[in-house]
């Protein structure tokens, strides 16, 4: 029986997984974007069909925990935030800190890198995101499409 079905509860679009498919051999881990036919975004954006039947091992996986988010060097955050255009004080998150007991949304913004909405910004680049945005649902979005391209803290910035 293949590994995917006996997940309870049942797999759900925009879910975290790692698999270990067996044709072709590799383990793979990512964001579920299609159940039929099972479809795994993995960090890069990649999209990867996995046929029926081949899944030996899955279980679902929380975002990655990433880096202590203080030890950055302020060098480091303030460049980020300039090539994001955005402007003051970081606040500083892990992601999954801000993401632990949420649900994972079935889509995210399509956009990769750079998002941009009337004055709200964000900008992922190597494990972080920068942003202005600071009402709590947009963030929790923002943060989910992030983890999408492998940003484990956040620095909010406004």
């Amino acid at each position: 029986m293949d590994a995917i079905r006996r997940l309870n509860p049942p797999l759900r679009t925009g879910e975290r997984v790692t698999l270990r498919v067996v044709d072709p051999a590799r383990d793979l881990i990512g964001f579920v974007t299609c159940l039929a036919p099972l479809t795994i975004e993995d960090r890069h954006g990649r999209l990867h069909q996995i046929a029926d039947g081949t899944v030996q091992a899955a279980r679902r996986v929380a975002p990655a925990l990433g880096r202590d988010p203080a030890s950055a060097p302020r060098e480091l955050l303030d460049e980020l935030a300039d090539r994001a255009g955005i402007a003051g004080e970081p606040a500083l998150h892990r992601i999954s800190d801000l993401l632990a007991g949420l649900e994972a949304p079935a889509q995210v913004f399509t956009e990769r890198g750079t998002w941009v909405h009337g004055n709200a910004r964000a900008r992922v680049e190597g494990e972080w995101l920068t942003t202005n945005v600071t009402d709590p649902d947009l963030l929790a979005a923002l943060c989910w499409w992030a983890t999408r391209q492998n940003a484990r803290s956040v620095q909010v910035r406004g």
